[in-house]
């Protein structure tokens, strides 16, 4: 039973990682729909229900979002389209991975301080902040959860062999393949992991065969439906992609300029295995993420996973100066620490709420439009897609999917009002 004490700092540590989840996006809560957020809460209601899971299981890639559609389908069941509440739930469960991440500190070389500061850390940072805005980018929160479960319980397992933890790496692993395809770089991490954690012995590695096997199964399905698959027809991936220029400057923007700074430290004082194991981890978590074709730089939400490793690294220097012997290092860390605790939430703010309230706009203009009218009505091929249109119709105003039509598709009747988008986001 734990001491008194120990309940307090349990109690003080939860309330710091929920502050620490919900403060930098408490101004975005009360922001409305943003584009394929319509779009995610109308395809929960189409594939989570008896009807609907055929579908979902023939979808080659909705499948692979199953635990993010049945999550949306929960809270719209409860609330609807309630967008604060769906939003909210994005803050728990961003603030649930900090948890996780806490729950490293069990694994010696960590330990639970860097571990909380890590947490900390990572629930500040700025660069994956469309994981948590983005209603639609709530599997990101889900792979990275259920992935970083996953690796915590194979260390576990590197250290005391129990059959339970096993047997939780490949549930946590299954349901991690079942939130979004880049698990499938997990077997890559636990290799990684029994690098760093446990004694090295070749035989460990017997048990985690299978997971490179179901990784290989997983590719085969996706890429088997290809032609089906939205992703690999619409020219958000390839493997023709130039990932070794993606790459790169999708890790620079995650590590600037925290994790710069922090990595100087840490070379001034020799922790060269720190810098290179923790960047490591980032690379990993972005290969998947650099075969988007559309820019050459992985946009906020797929950075969420590969954040956690610049965390650790922002965590541990700080820790290293706080725990330092010369007279200015106590000083820096914390000066480090405060300045980075207020900057990362300020740029969210002052930057990025006006690109969100933006890409709002659109659809907002849409609703307004489409009130009071008979449909069908008509939409130009705008900023958005006709069908995020025909979603927020059907979210919101509970029209059938055909009440949308594109003047692309179909040319609408002389003298019929046609709607155009306002603003591009």
């Amino acid at each position: 039973m734990a001491a008194p004490h120990q309940k307090q700092h349990l109690v003080f540590g939860a309330i710091a990682l929920l502050l620490a989840a919900l403060v930098p996006f408490v101004p975005f809560m009360a922001l409305p729909g943003i584009s394929d957020d319509y779009q995610q809460i109308g395809l929960g209601r189409d594939f989570v229900s008896a009807e609907g899971l055929p579908k979902l299981i023939g979808d080659a890639l909705y499948r692979c979002r199953a635990t993010s559609l049945v999550w949306t389908r929960a809270l719209d069941s409860v609330v609807g389209a309630d967008f604060f509440v769906h939003r909210l739930g994005s803050v728990l469960l961003h603030a649930l991975n900090g948890g996780i991440l806490v729950l490293f500190g069990s694994i010696p070389a960590i330990g639970y301080r860097r571990a909380f500061i890590t947490a900390l850390v990572f629930l500040l940072m700025n660069g994956h902040q469309e994981a948590i805005v983005w209603v639609a980018a709530v599997h990101d929160l889900f792979v990275f959860g259920f992935a970083m479960g996953s690796l915590l319980c194979w260390a576990h397992w590197l250290r005391t062999r129990q059959p339970g933890w096993l047997a939780a790496v490949f549930s946590l692993f299954l349901l991690a393949l079942y939130s979004k395809e880049s698990a499938a770089i997990l077997p890559l991490l636990y290799g990684a992991t029994w690098l760093v954690v446990g004694e090295r012995r070749k035989e460990d590695l017997g048990p985690i065969f299978l997971a490179p096997v179901l990784s290989l199964a997983y590719a085969a399905l996706v890429f088997q439906a290809a032609r089906d698959h939205l992703h690999l027809n619409d020219g958000t991936f390839s493997i023709h992609a130039p990932f070794w220029l993606t790459l790169p400057r999708t890790l620079f923007r995650i590590v600037m300029p925290w994790s710069v700074l922090a990595a100087m430290v840490l070379v001034w004082k020799r922790q060269y295995r720190v810098v290179a194991g923790t960047l490591a981890f980032s690379v990993m978590a972005l290969l998947p993420y650099s075969f988007v074709t559309y820019t050459t730089e992985a946009p906020s939400r797929h950075r969420y996973w590969a954040t956690a490793g610049a965390a650790l690294l922002l965590a541990w220097a700080i820790d290293s100066l706080l725990r330092g012997v010369l007279r200015w290092e106590r000083p820096l860390g914390w000066a480090l620490a405060v300045t980075f605790a207020i900057a990362s939430p300020a740029y969210l703010w002052t930057k990025k709420l006006p690109q969100y309230e933006q890409r709002a706009i659109p659809t907002e203009a849409f609703l307004d439009f489409a009130r009071g009218k008979t449909p069908p009505v008509w939409v130009e091929q705008g900023p958005y897609h006709a069908e995020i249109y025909r979603f927020t119709a059907r979210v919101m105003l509970g029209w059938n999917h055909g009440d949308v039509k594109s003047t692309v598709e179909e040319p609408p009747p002389p003298g019929t009002a046609v709607f155009e988008a306002p603003l591009h986001p």
